[in-house]
């Protein structure tokens, strides 16, 4: 009796330790599932998230194309890519506005029928001088969210939840989740993602410097319900418990998604017996990276997911053991009295349980392997083709593949909408039904690519698309061929030129009626500048004689009466001549004026260190009571006329030589330095009197002077006729001075 009950407890023992390691096989079955699907779902949210980032640099990438932001073309563009894109709340334009452009940018969408338009921020007036971020014109503007000012010109840099994002995606140079905030709808608030990504110019889009601004950013509102809907498969979306969270935000808060599994397989006896041994539901937590932000991904088994891994075998295992434990305690019993023919059961009884358990362990894993290969395979050719058909429809290019018979097999939406036809209505059908008109003349063209294997590219042809509308495209066709070499399918890709063949005919016509607006100014210039000679003409031969009359009868007077004049008039009499003299002056500097805008520029090398050497001596000859120390250096050959170029040194010059004539100890410098990189300014600089800034631009006007005629004399017209001199070789002039301190002027010339 008691080798049975040995014998009954060695086998429920063996019997509950098999059981025990079958159901922890299938619950770690469960386990590795639910690890899988969490990669699997959290890798599907990222790339759901980088297809809607993609559109922001999409919308960047238009800015940046088009040169504008007219917020009429930017819906169109956009509408495009948002069609059927699942979870797109609102994508819009930030354009960045320097405090001295507020004006012009307010002013631009009043241009563009928004008379009320105005850059604002929530929280208070803006700042005098700051650079602002308003809300542009995008899709589905006008979304009400909690926490955030989205009306048109709000400047979102000025709110708390997006001023960070706004640096760290221009500090990264790329896209990042601003927040997670709520979308008001009349059923209810729902989690919204908000996203930024930087617009950089072509040029600084390609340098590594954070610290050049951005042209802007585009906006991004993204519904996490139809993301993470769009990221499940139908399969995920019954058997799945899924609750998505921001780990950036207070564990009390809504969880960002939230969905329960389905349990419609609860009451079958299989789930009830391992709902009683199997425990609590499975659950596994995973925490992945979207745009800079930390988000908890928890998936727990529903019952379907369960159902998937659970089977009979445990409870025939539990149900043979304990039959083979009772057949053990009974041969056991019956051992003691019929002696040793029943060991010979008994092993042979062990021996088939082994092989009995060795058989169910290989068929339970071969079973497990092939599900598990098979779910792999259909998720895996599900996604390739989905992601196919995302790319391929987003193609703006119309694109169609066709077999040897002339029939559509694969067809992208632009060609089907050039047709007037759904991608349904096409795939399948030959081209004699969608295209009656043409099917021959499609069909022989390609009948040429598949009787000789080459392509045909570059076909350029007036289409009638079923509308009526005529377009012009570029078509290429080119064969598949199989392992044979035989041509077994053909590509068309067509691209709509119509646009761009009108963009060319306007072209043409602007290029004509410029070339004519071009000689209508040129006939008009030379007319003005023959009224200008002949005026000059009048002003040298009518104007000076009165003024040597005035001149000579005033000399006669004091010649030949003097004697019986007063001192006054002397003084008088002087003072005439003068100042018909200095008038004279004045005539002879704005004829010379009128003659530097009107004679020919003659490019050559000049030398203008040389030009400098002769200016000096000349005013040493004419001034030879005067000591002024002149350090004139070695300077680059510039390129110019010569002659204009000597007007220029000897002006700048001489102003040097006169306004130092009360310097202790004057002094003159002439030489070159290198500004702005890569250009050369050559200068003359003096230790005189010289002036207030204040006045500089009063500098180079005519007849503007800063001193009177009583501390230096001159016309007023010297550095006028340096400034169009330098303004005809394209170049600038300018002056740095202080009162008592010197004066500089540099000037440069263009190439």
């Amino acid at each position: 009796m008691s080798l049975a009950l040995s014998a009954l407890a060695l086998g429920m023992a063996l019997t509950g330790a098999v059981f025990t390691w079958t159901v922890a096989q299938e619950r770690e079955a469960v386990r590795d599932d639910l690890s899988r699907r969490s990669s699997s779902l959290a890798g599907s949210i990222q790339r759901e998230v980088a297809s809607r980032t993609r559109l922001l640099q999409s919308l960047g990438s238009f800015i940046v194309v088009s040169h504008g932001d007219d917020r009429t073309d930017l819906r169109n563009f956009l509408t495009d890519l948002t069609r059927d894109l699942a979870g797109t709340v609102t994508l819009d334009w930030i354009p960045r506005v320097p405090a001295d452009e507020l004006k012009s940018y307010e002013e631009k969408q009043w241009l563009q029928g928004l008379p009320e338009f105005r850059v604002h921020r929530a929280s208070g007036p803006l700042p005098p001088s700051a650079d602002y971020f308003p809300l542009h014109f995008g899709v589905g503007a006008g979304a009400r969210v909690e926490g955030l000012d989205l009306t048109p010109g709000a400047d979102l840099s000025a709110q708390a939840q997006l001023a960070p994002a706004l640096d760290a995606s221009r500090s990264r140079r790329s896209a990042v989740a601003a927040a997670v905030v709520q979308l008001v709808k009349p059923e209810g608030s729902r989690p919204t993602a908000v996203f930024v990504s930087p617009v950089f110019a072509t040029r600084a889009a390609a340098l590594p410097d954070a610290e050049t601004p951005p042209l802007g950013y585009a906006l991004g509102l993204f519904d996490l319900d139809g993301i993470v809907r769009a990221a499940l498969s139908e399969v995920d979306r019954f058997t799945l418990s899924v609750e998505l969270r921001d780990t950036g935000l207070p564990p009390g808060d809504s969880p960002l998604f939230l969905q329960r599994a389905a349990r419609t397989e609860s009451d079958s006896p299989l789930m009830a017996l391992w709902m009683l041994v199997g425990g609590a539901q499975h659950r596994h937590e995973l925490v992945f990276d979207v745009g800079g932000r930390r988000w908890s991904l928890a998936l727990a088994a529903g019952p379907r997911l369960v159902a998937e891994h659970v089977t009979w075998i445990p409870w025939i295992v539990a149900t043979a053991g304990l039959l083979l434990s009772v057949v053990m305690a009974s041969a056991a019993n019956g051992y003691t009295t019929r002696g040793v023919g029943l060991a010979s059961v008994r092993r042979r009884l062990a021996a088939e349980r082994r092989e009995y358990l060795e058989k169910v362990g290989q068929i339970s894993d071969e079973l497990d392997r092939e599900k598990l290969d098979r779910r792999r395979t259909e998720e895996s050719l599900f996604r390739e083709k989905q992601q196919f058909r995302l790319m391929f429809n987003a193609v703006p290019a119309m694109i169609c593949y066709k077999d040897t018979k002339n029939r559509f097999l694969l067809v992208n939406e632009a060609a089907a909408a050039s047709m007037g036809r759904t991608v349904e209505e096409m795939e399948g059908r030959p081209c004699s039904e969608i295209i009656p008109a043409k099917a021959y003349e499609l069909y022989r063209d390609d009948l040429e690519i598949i009787q000789t294997g080459k392509p045909k590219l570059g076909l350029l042809e007036e289409t009638q698309l079923p509308s009526g509308k005529s377009i012009w495209t570029r078509t290429d066709k080119l064969p598949e061929y199989d392992s044979m070499g035989r041509v077994v399918g053909i590509l068309v890709f067509s691209q709509d030129l119509t646009e761009q063949r009108q963009a060319e005919a306007e072209i043409r016509r602007l290029n004509e009626e410029l070339e004519q607006r071009v000689s209508v100014r040129t006939a008009e210039l030379r007319a003005a500048n023959q009224e200008l000679e002949s005026f000059a003409y009048s002003v040298s031969h009518d104007l000076r004689t009165p003024l040597r009359t005035i001149d000579g009868f005033s000399q006669l007077v004091l010649e030949e009466h003097g004697d019986v004049l007063p001192p006054s008039a002397h003084d008088y009499l002087d003072r005439l001549r003068g100042a018909a003299q200095r008038m004279g002056h004045l005539i002879d500097d704005l004829l010379k004026l009128t003659r530097v805008s009107r004679s020919e520029l003659r490019r050559v090398d000049v030398d203008l260190s040389a030009l400098a050497r002769q200016a000096v001596e000349d005013l040493r000859r004419a001034h030879p009571d005067r000591r002024v120390d002149v350090v004139i250096e070695a300077t680059p050959f510039a390129k110019g006329d010569p002659m204009l170029l000597s007007t220029v040194m000897q002006n700048l010059i001489g102003n040097a030589w006169k306004f130092t004539g009360r310097a202790a100890e004057p002094r003159i410098e002439i030489g070159s330095r290198t500004v702005g990189g890569d250009r050369t300014a050559f200068y003359v600089r003096d230790n005189g009197v010289g002036f207030d800034m204040v006045y500089a631009d009063k500098l180079f006007g005519a007849f503007q002077r800063l001193h009177s005629y009583e501390e230096f004399e001159g016309s007023g017209i010297g550095l006028a006729t340096v400034q169009l001199i330098i303004r005809r070789h394209a170049g600038e002039v300018w002056a740095e001075s202080a009162p008592d301190q010197g004066t500089t002027f540099y000037f440069t010339l263009g190439n």
